[in-house]
């Protein structure tokens, strides 16, 4: 079972189709227990590392490019203009502030009204939609701007709804505001890792109290890490050649299935 939710939790996380949603489907239809928390940390974990491994030098150089700069408050509106690291570490603080106040206020009350097959078909019918017409969209600007970071951290705060994909839903609205797709998808992914993060510190706590199973766990956080990172670059290869539009037919069908025969 560990594998199988290893596999599911990195694979889904990150392809436009709704981890969370498809925890619920697998629950209820395939008998698959919800992960325990411990467990979910870890898997968590593991999809952490794998975006952090990819995108490692956008990172570091956000990182050393912020830190270089933020403390020149007169020249904050230059240095954004002319370093795009400067301007991605801004745009993702941004980024993650409707996320954290939202799912920090209405986290629970979405996952308990949403956490069901028909609330979690209708949220899989709305992501399809979502990403078929945002494939239609054409790219009219070369870089992310201010509010486009923030409308897009806005749509990330939907995915607290089980069935809404984070990646779908901050990848298209990008992408229906006319941003170029792979540098919608590097801030979608990236923008992920310190909401991610603070998750896992605030749940550590209750972890490091369960008796953990090292062997196993660390298992998980290997097959998370490896599905995480195949599902991101096979992701990036798809919204490259055009054929973003495919999980929307994917989760169009799945969302039916369930509403049906849920």
């Amino acid at each position: 079972d560990i594998i199988i939710l290893a596999l599911l939790q990195g694979l889904t996380e990150f392809l436009p189709v709704s981890s969370s949603g498809h925890l619920v489907i697998g629950e209820a239809i395939l008998g698959l227990k919800q992960p325990g928390i411990t467990l979910e940390v870890f898997l968590h974990f593991g999809t952490f590392l794998s975006v952090l491994f990819i995108f490692r030098k956008d990172i570091w150089q956000m990182i050393i490019s912020f830190f270089r700069k933020i403390s020149h408050v007169s020249q904050w509106k230059d240095n954004y203009q002319s370093d795009t690291n400067f301007a991605m570490s801004i745009q993702i603080i941004l980024g993650i502030i409707p996320a954290g106040i939202i799912g920090l206020i209405f986290k629970d009350f979405f996952e308990v009204r949403f956490n069901s097959l028909s609330g979690v078909g209708f949220a899989l019918v709305f992501t399809g939609f979502l990403l078929f017409i945002s494939h239609w969209s054409q790219e009219k600007k070369e870089r992310l701007t201010i509010w486009g970071a923030i409308i897009i951290g806005i749509f990330q705060a939907l995915a607290i709804i089980p069935g809404i994909s984070r990646s779908g839903s901050t990848i298209a609205s990008g992408m229906l505001m006319g941003f170029r797709r792979e540098e919608v998808a590097r801030f979608s992914f990236i923008m992920a890792l310190p909401l991610v993060f603070g998750a896992t510190i605030l749940e550590l706590k209750n972890v490091l109290q369960n008796d953990i199973n090292w062997l196993m766990m660390g298992i998980g956080v290997f097959v998370a890490f490896i599905s995480g990172y195949a599902a991101i670059k096979w992701l990036m290869r798809l919204l490259i050649v055009g054929k973003f539009s495919v999980f929307s037919y994917y989760c169009v069908i799945i969302g039916f299935i369930v509403l049906t025969f849920g």
